[in-house]
């Protein structure tokens, strides 16, 4: 373990004339809407963190120098969270935000973080770009870690390199990067009808789950040439996202033939365009759900199937659907913060994110990053998230340098699944080469320390 050469430690008493001993009151800005599935939840979420590899050993200084340069075109990025009356609102944190060496990802939220939701930290050739995810989703933290690489290397090479689509310091802030989107009522087509709820079959749940929520987190791997998989997908007349679900389910059949429920990838989304906030940092997204085995579509050709279940995708991913589902989402989040009185009162109402089933696995399809002239000299990117509950699979892809990496999460021993899942790969003609086993610790976001 490296020691820390962060000052954040002590940079809370420069605040308000040197408080110390508790939190520093903030100055409230808007509610924190879309937050709110997060933070009423009665328990620490684990932080969200982005590991990026290098070519070279990090320069601490010149990364500090790039950060200070993002945050100055995207300030809001240094907000903290504060709590009145039961709601939350984001809040002004002019506290400074440093960047850390130190192998070890910190507790975001909290003084250790000097009270920022996002932190960067780095030791040897390595970056780990962390949040809390009450404070953003995965478009948020990517836009600050493509930034934050962006200024980094055109100061090490003294250039000035073309963004490609990665927000600069080229253009200005606007109010859009800030736009809450459960603040206000979508327009829907007047011909568009909710659809009805079905009442669904329980999916399949993997027989080597239960609840772990405290568990260190497993990690597998592969490694996929780009062109490869989607001369497969695009052979099959599917996409990325339904083809991994495809094999992953493939591979739980394999394993447990005598599964008697569906087996059902859910898939996250950002909904941005379909509500008209492209540029948004906040969370805005939804889950899709796809039953890719266990249902009549079973005995369809293999490429049937894929069309199929891409058509299925494709209909959750209707705008009037997400816009009448975020009218819904939206206008029980601002009736919760609007009527709410006291904070513990809040946290002990029923949270949706405890009732939500994440049977069978959950695929997060990423996509790849901005290309950019230094791209080659990042080696890898993983993407670092605790399984809901400890007690589900959970697959992130991201597209790198020419490969997809497949990495599969879980807080139980899969070894079985995950050699079903090289087999299958194998059968389908895939060129996939295994990663070796990895393990990390997750430490939980600290964001409500002296709130209450």
């Amino acid at each position: 373990m490296k020691k820390e050469t962060d000052p954040n430690m002590t940079t809370q008493e420069t605040i308000q004339g040197g408080m110390t001993g508790r939190r520093p009151d903030f100055r409230k800005k808007e509610l924190a809407l879309s937050a709110s599935p997060y933070v009423y939840l009665p328990v620490d979420m684990p932080v969200y963190t982005v590991e990026v590899t290098h070519r070279e050993e990090i320069d601490g200084a010149l990364l500090q120098r790039a950060m200070d340069r993002t945050l100055r075109r995207m300030p809001y990025l240094t907000d903290s969270f504060t709590e009145e009356h039961g709601a939350m609102y984001y809040a002004e944190n002019p506290l400074p935000m440093t960047v850390a060496h130190t192998d070890r990802i910190r507790r975001v939220g909290g003084p250790e973080t000097n009270y920022h939701m996002l932190d960067l930290t780095w030791d040897g050739n390595k970056t780990w770009f962390s949040m809390f995810h009450g404070f953003c989703d995965g478009q948020g933290i990517n836009a600050f870690l493509e930034s934050v690489l962006y200024q980094y290397y055109c100061m090490k090479d003294g250039a000035e390199y073309e963004p490609n689509g990665i927000r600069t310091d080229r253009d200005q802030m606007t109010d859009a990067e800030t736009f809450e989107p459960c603040s206000k009522t979508y327009e829907v087509s007047p011909e568009f009808k909710m659809p009805e709820r079905k009442e669904q079959p329980v999916p399949y749940h993997l027989p080597e789950f239960s609840f772990n929520p405290a568990g260190d987190v497993l990690e597998y791997g592969f490694r996929l040439p780009s062109d490869a998989f989607m001369a497969f997908v695009k052979e099959n007349g599917t996409s990325p996202a339904v083809m991994f679900s495809m094999l992953v389910g493939e591979a739980i059949l394999r394993v447990h033939p005598d599964a008697d429920a569906p087996i059902v990838a859910n898939i996250p989304v950002s909904v941005r365009r379909m509500l008209g906030c492209e540029e948004t940092f906040k969370n805005c997204s939804s889950r899709l759900v796809l039953p890719v085995l266990g249902t009549p579509m079973d005995a369809l050709p293999f490429a049937q199937r894929a069309a199929q279940l891409r058509g299925i995708l494709k209909m959750q991913m209707n705008a009037d659907l997400r816009r009448a589902t975020y009218n819904y989402l939206g206008g029980m989040y601002r009736k919760r913060m609007g009527e709410a009185t006291d904070y513990q009162e809040e946290l002990k109402k029923p949270s949706g994110f405890m009732t939500v089933c994440h049977d069978t696995f959950y695929i997060d399809y990423i996509g790849s990053q901005h290309k950019t002239a230094y791209s080659d000299r990042i080696t890898d990117v993983r993407f670092l998230c605790k399984p809901a509950a400890g007690n589900t699979l959970h697959v992130n892809i991201i597209e790198h340098n020419g490969q997809f990496r497949m990495t599969c999460l879980a807080c139980s021993d899969i070894s079985p699944l995950i050699d079903g899942l090289e087999q299958v790969m194998k059968d389908h003609g895939l060129p996939a080469v295994r990663i070796p086993e990895q393990q990390f610790i997750l430490p939980p976001a600290k964001w409500r320390d002296g709130m209450m």
